[in-house]
């Protein structure tokens, strides 16, 4: 009684936990699956349980291919995008904004934090994102992009469309005004992907966080030194 059962699809899973999905769409399939081996005395296996969740998740709020044909048709009459490069079938790759950020911007820290977030789903892609502080340190989302990954190409893009939405021709993007700046907690764990040194990893980052040039090449030396004595 304990095995699965053939009767027992994902259609009369879905019946069974549809309040618990609309109430938490977070749940875990994990959660389902006790919830539904308690409920029924059978265990059913996980990609049926992740199949009646999909089948509620679509009842809920339409599947994907509907919310797909939608997407343009709903950003056009919200109108916050600048689409780039559509086709027939398909996004390549499409930069918005919300128009109040942007004015918002105006009061903030001349300051723009950029990155990056894999998506997940049924249709991939990267998130790309620009991020503004202002004087209570409060997160300001100012644009957004979705492409195919992240390469030299697709930066370019969005920068140029963010520099372009900000109207913004001098005070962010050219010398003496301009500067780049690196996030350590990136740089950190790059650096262990390649060194996987939990100790190195300490230096580097109290070379990242040194207030004076002294410090830094301290931490720095550090860091060359045993880097060259864990190679020999």
């Amino acid at each position: 009684m304990g095995q699965d059962h053939r009767r027992l699809d994902s259609k009369v899973i879905a019946q069974y936990i549809f309040t618990m999905v609309k109430a938490d769409i977070t749940i875990s399939i994990r959660v389902l699956q006790g919830g539904v081996e308690n409920h029924f005395n059978y265990k059913a296996s996980y990609r049926k349980i992740w199949l009646a969740k999909q089948r509620v998740i679509a009842r809920i709020y339409g599947n994907w291919e509907e919310s797909y044909s939608e997407f343009s048709h709903w950003l056009f009459a919200m109108q916050i995008l600048d689409l780039v490069q559509p086709t027939q079938s398909c996004f390549i790759e499409f930069f918005w904004t919300f128009s109040p950020c942007v004015e918002t911007f105006k009061h903030c820290k001349p300051l723009i934090s950029i990155d990056g977030t894999d998506l997940y789903g049924k249709y991939n892609g990267t998130l790309l994102m620009a991020i503004a502080q202002n004087g209570n340190t409060n997160i300001l989302p100012i644009a957004f992009v979705v492409v195919k990954g992240e390469t030299k190409e697709v930066w370019s893009f969005f920068l140029s469309y963010l520099r372009h939405a900000l109207n913004d021709e001098e005070s962010l993007w050219k010398s003496p005004h301009a500067f780049q700046a690196f996030c350590t907690r990136h740089i950190a764990a790059n650096f262990m992907t390649r060194f996987k040194n939990k100790d190195l990893k300490k230096i580097l980052i109290n070379a990242a966080y040194s207030k004076s040039q002294r410090e830094f090449t301290h931490y720095f030396g550090r860091l060359r030194d045993e880097n060259i004595a864990i190679t020999n």
